[in-house]
């Protein structure tokens, strides 16, 4: 009751936000506004700020029986007691029957994953196979409210897009879909978008997976959701994979949910953009920080278990030097190569011949949820595995967490690595 009255005296309602709350829009916007009315008290927010477009994250693990039995709740009520307002996509990767078979034997994971895609799509959301930063699903446009779920999508929303979001957590997004609106708090609001913090690089990353160890230095740093840092550059200006792959991984290592790039990122032209005026102070990240991450990591001359290229999954340029790096060559018979890929992308590889060569090569083309989304601790024991190598500095953090002892490197490393049968240098 205390935080029911708080939240009537302090938060303003519309007509309609008031009229969900009496149930005259249905149960389940009921339910939403009055669970996003919890979310506003918690974080301060003075209103709700309308939305055309929500993303549900799904992966199955995160979600779990209750998650479904929930989602199947709502999905029972009459069309009339569950109207959506907003259009909703989620990433619903779904499970490989064959790789997955292989990855974790006994468990029928397509049929987990089909319950996930059922009740879902029984609400109207559309279930694909990739995120918004895949460049595959309807993107927000610069300066337009969302409510994602998904901290990739939501980091790159914030940065690289413009568009305006919090981490919305799988219940936040789903009541989004039924109110067509979120609370206005956050990365809402114009004066927690401004850097917070400074960075210069004095060197240029060679390669994606120096641009993610750069991100976790930040994440390190700053460990803030509330923090946003401001970098500058030296030498020539990233791609956009090379930004998702920096992202992904400050977003991991320190929960930062929006970062500048001086004279890259739509927010920051200058410095004093960025920082919305404000003097501040600059940390410099050298080559010799980038180094000692990788060397906290280690692994070299050791037995190599799983190579696992996935978070971001790849694309098809990146499967394209995949399957060249594997060209006459065999993967050792000591280490598994999982290769993901969205499901169109790998269709579209299968295509063109690109499939067919990686397997040739004794390597697995997995479509569906992300390696350390799908169980990475129970896989590990299935498998007995210990060293892992990516390229993803974001899954080097969670996986060790599952008990693995990553190692990331680039992609020609990784290939070489899976083909040696160990960690190489």
């Amino acid at each position: 009751m205390f935080a029911t009255s708080w939240y009537e005296r302090n938060m303003k309602l519309d007509d309609i936000e008031k009229a969900m709350l009496d149930g005259k829009h249905g149960k389940a916007a009921a339910w939403a506004i009055e669970f996003q009315k919890d979310v506003g008290t918690f974080f301060d927010a003075e209103d709700f700020v309308p939305i055309r477009l929500v993303h549900v994250s799904t992966d199955r693990e995160t979600m779990g029986d209750s998650g479904i039995a929930f989602i199947e709740e709502l999905g029972n009520l009459r069309p009339s007691e569950r109207y959506p307002r907003a259009y909703a996509t989620a990433d619903f990767r779904g499970f490989d029957k064959e790789n997955f078979s292989f990855l974790l034997p006994g468990r029928n994971l397509e049929v987990e994953g089909t319950q996930a895609v059922e009740a879902l799509g029984k609400l109207g959301v559309v279930t694909n196979h990739a995120y918004v930063n895949d460049h595959s699903v309807t993107a927000p446009g610069f300066g337009e409210a969302c409510g994602y779920s998904g901290t990739p999508s939501v980091i790159y929303m914030n940065s690289i897009v413009g568009a305006r979001c919090n981490f919305e957590a799988g219940p936040s997004s789903l009541a989004a879909f039924f109110t067509g609106r979120v609370p206005r708090y956050g990365f809402h609001l114009d004066s927690k978008r401004f850097a917070t913090h400074g960075f210069k690089l004095d060197f240029s990353p060679a390669n994606i997976v120096d641009w993610g160890v750069v991100g976790a230095l930040i994440g390190r740093e700053l460990n803030s959701y509330w923090c946003v840092p401001a970098l500058e550059l030296t030498g020539p200006l990233p791609s956009v994979l090379e930004l998702n792959h920096m992202a992904l991984a400050m977003a991991s290592y320190g929960s930062i949910a929006m970062f500048h790039v001086v004279n890259v990122t739509p927010e920051a032209p200058n410095w004093e953009t960025a920082a919305g005026g404000k003097k501040l102070d600059v940390k410099t990240i050298n080559s010799n920080h980038v180094k000692t991450f990788y060397q906290e990591w280690g692994g070299i001359g050791e037995d190599l278990d799983v190579v696992a290229l996935s978070t971001p999954q790849l694309t098809v340029t990146e499967i394209i030097e995949v399957a060249a790096l594997l060209e006459g060559k065999r993967v050792h018979d000591r280490t598994t190569l999982l290769i993901y890929a969205p499901k169109e992308i790998k269709q579209a590889c299968a295509r063109i011949g690109l499939t067919q060569m990686i397997e040739k090569a004794g390597a697995r083309m997995v479509h569906g949820h992300d390696f350390f989304a799908t169980f990475a601790k129970e896989i590990r024991l299935a498998h007995k595995w210990d060293r892992l190598m990516t390229h993803s500095v974001k899954m080097v953090n969670i996986c060790e967490g599952y008990g693995y002892r990553p190692t990331p490197a680039s992609i020609q490393r990784c290939i070489q690595s899976a083909v040696e049968g160990k960690v190489i240098g």
